[in-house]
């Protein structure tokens, strides 16, 4: 089979049904000693794929630092390394120029490589064909990168199915981030306490029984500068019934599902500053060991506007418009207000994003692209 016919040729790939628990595994990974192992394993499964890597790359010299794999034997992983092939790797070479961004296919960059000696190998006795690779984060001196293959008789990846990919990169994204900081700790008190001090936001962990345990030094002075929410006994105290009674809401449901008893859902609760200007508390499982909550302050930060929203995420401009007047805090009735269009009109462009982005509710559409654009 050519390249050509292989790219024309119909996925044998069903649609991400084990997001839920693909998402579950990124978060493991910061507990279990296989790190993003079992991720790899259930990707390779998810999306006919033949072989993942999850590999840190440094850049001057071309190096492979580390990395965590699926699919590919041992003699290959040491051939690979022996002779340092990310030098003549196609996908490496390019995604190490590149910025974090979303899934991309490697037959785009194939014509570039294909007659050096070294790519035999890969097209013919590996016989893999392509490649769905995404660049998780990029330092002045690492990139962080993500491959998924496939062999010729599996096909080359549909735009639908990278689509599919990239509604897992927000999870992808912060759990190596998370990894990151719990890979330079020693004990289980200091890495958790390390690793939430280095988040960028202000950032608490709960344990099983929605339990503070730790909290950073940002979240601590959060929390003295505004009454909306407090900590007593342990837990999250809020202003408001509202509040307090969503957060019960949510808690329990992602508790639940880091435990494995529900499927994952990621929630959003908004706070409305006097001035107008939000913050958002946004909760995310940790598999088997409680709830992560970050806090998003637009008086501290922008928030994501619209036109990097669209450019993301690829909305039209009016659907971006709606996701940066969410993002902000406003409620529905208001931004129908604000256009002059009925709620109900509202609610359809709404419905019409979660489609277009992967999820189901507005607090999860929120807590997307918070998690996807707020660095």
């Amino acid at each position: 089979m050519t390249l050509k016919q292989a790219s024309n040729s119909t996925s044998l790939c069903a649609p991400l049904l084990q997001e839920p628990q693909l998402i579950q595994s990124l978060y493991g990974a910061l507990i279990e000693k296989e790190g993003f192992h079992l991720f790899l394993e259930l990707v390779v499964s998810s999306v006919n794929a033949c072989a993942a890597e999850l590999a840190v790359i440094k850049k001057q010299p071309l190096q492979l630092d580390h990395i965590w794999y699926a699919g590919l034997s041992q003699e290959f992983i040491d051939w690979y390394m022996s002779n340092n092939m990310i030098a003549s790797d196609l996908v490496s070479n390019h995604a190490v120029s590149c910025r974090p961004g979303l899934f991309q296919t490697a037959l785009s960059l194939i014509e570039k490589v294909k007659d050096l000696p070294d790519y035999g190998r890969w097209q013919q006795d590996q016989n893999m064909i392509d490649s769905a690779w995404l660049v998780v984060d990029s330092t002045s001196s690492h990139t962080t990168l993500l491959a998924i293959q496939r062999t010729v008789e599996q096909g080359a990846y549909l735009q639908t199915e990278l689509d599919q990919l990239d509604r897992l990169v927000p999870y992808i994204r912060q759990a190596v981030l998370l990894y990151q900081q719990l890979d330079k700790t020693i004990t289980p008190s200091e890495t958790i306490s390390g690793l939430i001090n280095a988040l960028p936001y202000p950032s608490f962990v709960l344990n099983e029984r929605a339990e503070l345990l730790y909290s950073n030094d940002k979240a601590k002075h959060f929390l003295k500068k505004q009454e909306q929410v407090s900590i007593s006994n342990k837990r999250f105290q809020f202003q408001d019934s509202e509040h307090q009674a969503a957060f019960l809401s949510s808690s329990t449901q992602i508790l639940r599902a880091s435990m494995g008893q529900d499927v994952f859902d990621n929630d959003v609760i908004i706070f409305k500053h006097k001035n107008s200007r939000a913050f958002m508390m946004t909760l995310a499982p940790i598999e088997g060991s409680g709830i992560l909550v970050t806090i998003y302050d637009s008086s501290q930060r922008s928030f994501p506007n619209a036109e990097l929203i669209a450019a993301y995420f690829g909305l039209s401009h009016a659907e971006s418009k709606l996701c940066a007047d969410l993002v902000l805090g406003m409620s529905l009735k208001e931004i129908a207000d604000k256009r002059a269009k009925s709620e109900a009109t509202i609610r359809s462009q709404l419905k019409q994003i979660f489609t277009k982005i992967g999820v189901n509710r507005q607090g999860q559409l929120i807590c997307t692209v918070l998690m996807a654009l707020m660095r």
